[in-house]
């Protein structure tokens, strides 16, 4: 028993989630989940939600998936289309909630990631991954690591309401602080999402966690304004703060939403105004570096994330997001040869998405990419 959560083993067939396109945050093409349901008790959790189809009792038991580290490694191994791409040990788990510190099925997951030197991304509220330093550190120098810590608020009492069995936020920032000195090829930073209206939303609590992830040496921030209500999650989650001493913002919170599953968009441009500012004041990264490989992919995954880096920096400072822009960096992941060809042939029109703005400012990075080497090419670009 953890947390007085039921343990439960069981063998899964699968291991390994292909994204049809790679995540445009955490830039994940593939998940995988060490564990069915979390320890942790997010009161807010959207693994609560139907969408996930998650068949066990989800406040009370834990599902570890036996021997998912053997059936991860025969599916690389076998694979003659696999990629090496990010893969984002969980998902609708923490890969390291406490059952990990026992079982160490998020540890064996990394060796089998390192044997095979696919890149990884890691979000987590729990500072028993400093556990895996060593091993995050040399994945990172082969290919590339990311960690994110879950932090969305200073105030103790409100995190123990929120996510009863996490690290306290002033672990995490003491974890994140190690790694950033102890595993210097490890990416690490600040997921600060979700922002819950009118219980993380305010000035001072916006600031001291964007400061206190610069202090503790963050890379970067991702941040997002409001949290999904949806279906039973949202049940629970309202019925959790009417039942609590924060009982004053279910009025106001269910008063914002209006009946959707999302805040509005002006309430969140405000909000993105607010966290893009505080990220400039600490000369802080709103956006993580993306792995590239080294195959034909290359230059499409450096383009692409110029795309939606422009499309993200559009919608955050004015509000309007470019869809052109997005679908054409999302799509541009899955082409089957080098964008550089395509540009040489003089087909960018003929890709999928690629209207006349996308090409228009996609040319200039691949024109220089031609003209130069690769290390005064499209690289200083970036």
């Amino acid at each position: 028993m953890i947390n007085n959560f039921k343990i439960i083993n069981k063998e899964f067939k699968t291991a390994l989630n292909k994204l049809k396109y790679p995540d445009s945050w955490f830039w994940c093409r593939y998940t995988i989940n060490p564990y069915s349901g979390c320890a942790h008790t997010c009161i807010y959790c959207d693994a609560r939600s139907q969408r996930y189809y998650l068949d066990q009792d989800f406040e009370n038991e834990v599902i570890v998936k036996t021997n998912l580290d053997k059936i991860l490694d025969k599916r690389i191994k076998n694979s003659r289309t696999l990629l090496p791409d990010v893969i984002g040990p969980g998902g609708v788990c923490d890969a390291y909630q406490p059952i990990e510190l026992e079982v160490e099925n998020t540890l064996k997951i990394l060796k089998v990631i390192e044997k095979h030197k696919f890149p990884v991304n890691i979000a987590t509220k729990s500072d028993l991954i400093t556990r895996d330093m060593e091993i995050l550190n040399r994945i990172a120098k082969d290919t590339w690591c990311t960690i994110g810590f879950s932090i969305t608020t200073m105030d103790e009492e409100l995190t123990i309401f929120l996510e009863p069995y996490s690290s306290s936020p002033k672990k995490r920032l003491e974890a994140l602080k190690s790694i950033k000195l102890s595993a210097p090829n490890v990416q690490v930073g600040t997921y600060f999402m979700p922002i819950i209206p009118f219980l993380e939303d305010d000035d001072e609590n916006l600031e001291a966690v964007i400061k206190k992830s610069k202090e503790a040496g963050a890379d970067f921030i991702l941040f997002a304004p409001g949290l999904t209500l949806r279906d039973a999650q949202a049940e629970f989650f309202i019925k959790k703060l009417k039942e609590s001493r924060y009982n004053h913002v279910v009025k106001p919170l269910l008063n914002l939403y209006k009946g959707q599953m999302g805040p509005p968009k002006d309430y969140v441009h405000k909000m993105h105004q607010k966290l893009l500012t505080l990220c400039q004041k600490y000369n802080i990264a709103v956006r993580e570096k993306r792995w590239i490989p080294n195959d034909y992919r290359k230059w499409n995954y450096k383009v692409s994330e110029l795309l939606l880096l422009k499309d993200y920096m559009n919608d955050l400072i004015s509000g309007k997001s470019n869809k052109s822009f997005y679908w054409a960096g999302l799509t541009l992941n899955n082409l089957e040869e080098s964008i550089v060809n395509v540009y040489k042939r003089g087909e960018l029109a003929t890709l999928k998405n690629f209207n006349s703005k996308v090409t228009e400012f996609v040319e200039p990075y691949l024109k220089k990419s031609t003209e130069l080497n690769e290390k005064t090419g499209i690289d200083k670009f970036l």
